[in-house]
């Protein structure tokens, strides 16, 4: 039931407008800006790693070191042509995305370059332009196109569904605007996790956070965690004698007015009437150690350096009075579908918003995940959408609902970039899975 009311106020938010901060759309946020160098090092032989069911220690490797790329998410909408991350030198293997089902090479696909691509007689599935851009609404969330049609978005498992994962072996490299090493501003969190003492980690945020989509958030398979429950189980794996409270309060289709408790849309605040104090209930009251505040994809005003980071400064504000030595990684996010109305707003001001707050506080860090999703569609992304894109991949293969939410092949971007973000960029080594 609450699934369906999120979906609900999704498509009222669309259709109607926002409250709040809401002013008109902007264009679309220029280059990336931070500074962290490009990816140089040598490649990594991670090749015989386990990618026939969910394994954490192959979901958690980071995409830009390995020689082999697990799993990577792929849908043939409106094209029979699909790009892959890298330039394959062999694939391993192609299978439905709840790894049930493997494709044959040569009867369902062939490789092209870069690309997967589908032969007329193939089992993989596959939707005409006609079924991708329908006539009439195909869910509740409605987000029409400039011809007059519609989108094709679904929730639950629909889009999941028709989607295939792609395991191959590559020597191509890419630009990565890599995540930033936060690490130093967590000394109280390490030395809690090293010295086995009791730590509380809480996770705050919209539906993203609560995992919405996710496999393991859809009881679907390969039912892959959520990015946050894969930052828990990271935790676990890593200290398994620690003694961790873990809790994630995010709330779907919430954005950061309704976290620090301002007016946002009637739909949203009846979901929750007789909460009163959402940010007292779902984060003060629970006393956290280590703090994720991830806001951002449903702040649809456009001006980022004011109510947003306002917004963001006063949960920091509230939290820290309360417990002046809670450490806090605060989160950017990934940008909805480019060609919907869902995509308009300043994305990179954003993270830049939440960048300038780590400067007023100690031990706040940040988690650039929008950096890190550019990274993964190349510089063409904000064109892209309707034709192959040739620099990296497209939205469409990298969401399980095709409107803003991801799939199980981003949840992992998304885990990835936070644990480097608060362990280092040494986050990932073999001794710290010994245990998984």
């Amino acid at each position: 039931m609450m699934k369906k009311i999120a979906t609900l106020i999704l498509s009222f938010m669309l259709v109607f407008g926002l409250a709040g901060c809401f002013e008109k759309p902007v264009d679309p946020p220029g280059p990336d800006k931070d500074k962290n160098p490009p990816i140089t090092d040598p490649l990594k032989d991670n090749s015989n790693m386990i990618d026939d069911r969910y394994d954490l220690q192959t979901y958690l490797y980071p995409l830009w070191e390995g020689t082999t790329i697990y799993n990577e998410t792929l849908w043939f909408a409106d094209t029979a042509e699909a790009p892959l991350l890298y330039t394959p030198d062999r694939v391993l293997s192609v299978r439905s995305y709840d790894l049930k089902t493997t494709y044959t090479e040569g009867e369902d696909y062939v490789v092209d370059g870069k690309s997967i691509v589908v032969t007329p007689d193939t089992k993989i599935p596959h939707m005409s332009r006609e079924e991708y851009f329908p006539v009439n609404p195909p869910s509740s969330i409605v987000l029409p196109t400039a011809d007059g049609k519609y989108w094709y978005i679904a929730e639950g498992s629909d889009i999941s569904s028709r989607q295939v994962v792609v395991t191959y072996a590559h020597s191509d490299r890419r630009e990565w605007k890599m995540p930033l090493d936060e690490s130093a501003k967590f000394p109280k969190t390490m030395a809690k996790l090293e010295n086995n003492e009791p730590i509380k980690v809480l996770f705050y945020g919209d539906s993203i956070t609560v995992g919405a989509n996710s496999s393991e958030f859809l009881g679907y398979g390969p039912r892959a965690e959520s990015y946050a429950n894969m930052v828990k189980s990271y935790i676990n794996t890593r200290w398994p004698q620690n003694q961790m409270t873990f809790k994630n309060t995010a709330v779907g289709g919430t954005d950061s007015n309704w976290g620090i408790n301002k007016q946002y849309t009637p739909a949203i605040d009846q979901i929750l009437a007789n909460e009163g104090d959402h940010f007292q209930k779902r984060v003060l009251d629970e006393r956290p150690d280590l703090l994720f505040i991830a806001y951002g994809m449903n702040d649809q005003e456009s001006s980022p350096d004011t109510c947003f980071k306002g917004n963001i400064r006063e949960m920091i504000s509230k939290v820290r009075a309360q417990n002046p030595n809670v450490e806090i990684m605060l989160i950017s996010g990934m940008i909805a579908n480019p060609g919907t109305g869902f995509y308009n707003k300043d994305y990179q001001a954003y993270q830049d918003a939440l960048q300038e707050l780590t400067a007023e506080f100690e031990n706040v860090g940040l988690a650039t995940t929008l950096s890190t999703v550019l990274s993964v569609y190349g510089k063409d992304e904000y064109d892209r959408y309707i034709s192959v894109n040739k620099e990296g991949k497209r939205f469409q293969d990298c969401t399980a609902n095709n409107a803003n939410h991801p799939n199980d092949f981003m949840m992992r971007i998304y885990a990835q970039t936070v644990l480097h973000s608060l362990f280092g960029e040494d986050y990932y080594e073999t001794k710290y899975f010994s245990k998984s």
